[in-house]
């Protein structure tokens, strides 16, 4: 047996116990790139082994995702029922979902007509509007990691041969996921200790607004980034693992290094620039910038991608935002050094935004609320959920409380002692 195998293997039962903590007699999702093959067998087999009662893996291919759309009349396309149907099935029967991204053909969709991206993301978005909220609403448990592929392991590390980087960009995943530990499960154990103790100093504190201000110059000479962000009311802030209502736990994100919390969508105010792309409808933005009045962007720009933003913030309530988040730059991601063009390790080395829906479980009591009472609440809704890095080594922010104190929460992008305390 191989080492590369022997790696895969735990690094899948890790996926199964530790990330969707998948329970005996339940059924899983397994969402993949064809890429992944020989790691999904792995997967699939850790899954029986726990005593999954099914496995179904959904194989996905953007070169095939490219050909319906540079050819099909995408007005005309449509979800068809039994799809609908079978996500239907997937939330009444609770069963758990394993998310593995990595770009096998990272280029795929850069030809694809943004209106045409838009227009698909939207319909298959709303069809399936139910099984995004039951996993928003932790009604299942859920858990995104990262598998490598040539493709995805030269972005990484475009100076090595392909073999070199494929070995390089393993090694890196199982340090961020913590697979390289004596016991990986105690070790996320320890981390999610820590992300609780942020958010429970956030909580006890009250903090109900942020400031962000990075005082880097930017092009115009004023600081990069001097925006500010309320939070919605009862906002609720989360670290580390979640739960079902159940009460069985699991890591949404494999890594993971962030806090984060609602903002109100109307609350939000100021500029702010983008540290590292990000990629909507699943094309390339970077060096961005927003200016937000009353919650809502009026005013962007872009180095690439200002036609994709052009699109995206066509969807409604793409332009409020959904999520705030919180890293810490010594995160390993963060201290890594890489860029990794995957929203699920870029967004864990730094502070983020994320444009569109909110998560129920960041306002207190909000998965048992209703649409219209999270709504009176601040949270925004919307047929998206898009990530922005916003997070620098240079970020300061400033909490302000419910009884008018002022935090120190960031310092030159590092946690304050006393929110470490």
């Amino acid at each position: 047996m191989s080492e590369s195998t022997v790696d895969m293997r735990g690094y899948a039962d890790l996926l199964i116990r530790t990330g969707v903590n998948l329970q005996p007699g339940q059924g899983l999702l397994v969402r993949a790139e064809l890429g992944h093959a020989a790691f999904v067998r792995e997967v699939v087999a850790a899954a029986y082994t726990a005593g999954a009662s099914y496995v179904h893996v959904d194989w996905t291919d953007a070169p095939t995702l490219a050909a319906t759309l540079h050819h099909a009349n995408v007005e005309q396309l449509d979800v068809p029922a039994f799809e609908v149907t079978r996500f239907r099935q997937l939330v009444d029967e609770g069963w758990a979902r394993l998310s593995l991204v990595g770009d096998e053909f990272p280029e795929a969709l850069a030809t694809v007509a943004p209106d045409a991206l838009r227009t698909w993301t939207i319909k298959r978005s709303r069809a399936i509007k139910f099984y995004t909220q039951a996993m928003m609403a932790n009604q299942v448990q859920w858990c995104v990691a990262g598998v490598p592929t040539p493709a995805w392991a030269q972005q990484v590390f475009p100076d090595k041969p392909a073999a070199e980087a494929v070995a390089a960009l393993w090694a890196t995943i199982r340090q961020m996921v913590r697979a390289d530990q004596p016991d990986p499960a105690a070790a996320w154990t320890a981390l999610n200790r820590q992300l609780t103790g942020v958010a429970n100093f956030l909580q006890r504190n009250q903090v109900h607004t942020l400031h962000f201000v990075d005082p880097t110059p930017g092009p115009d000479g004023k600081p990069a980034t001097d925006f500010v962000v309320g939070l919605a009311e009862r906002a609720r802030w989360v670290g580390g693992a979640s739960a079902t209502p159940g009460g069985v736990w699991f890591q949404p994100n494999m890594p993971t290094e962030e806090v984060f919390t609602t903002p109100h969508n109307q609350r939000t105010h100021g500029y702010v620039r983008t540290s590292r792309p990000t990629f909507p409808m699943q094309r390339e933005v970077r060096d961005a910038w927003f200016r937000f009045e009353a919650g809502e962007v009026v005013e962007y720009t872009a180095a690439v991608g200002a036609d994709v933003l052009e699109q995206f913030f066509a969807i409604d309530g793409a332009r409020r935002l959904g999520e705030v988040s919180l890293v810490d730059a010594g995160s390993p991601i963060f201290q890594s050094g890489l860029l990794f063009y995957e929203i699920l390790f870029d967004e864990n080395a730094a502070c983020h935004i994320a444009f569109g829906e909110a998560y129920p479980e960041c306002i207190e009591g909000g998965s048992a609320l209703s649409r219209e009472e999270l709504a009176a609440l601040g949270a925004n809704f919307s047929d998206t959920h898009v990530d922005f890095m916003i997070g620098t080594a240079a970020m300061n922010v400033t909490g302000q409380c419910a009884d008018g104190r002022e935090v120190a929460i960031m310092r030159s992008g590092r946690f304050d002692a006393a929110v470490l305390a």
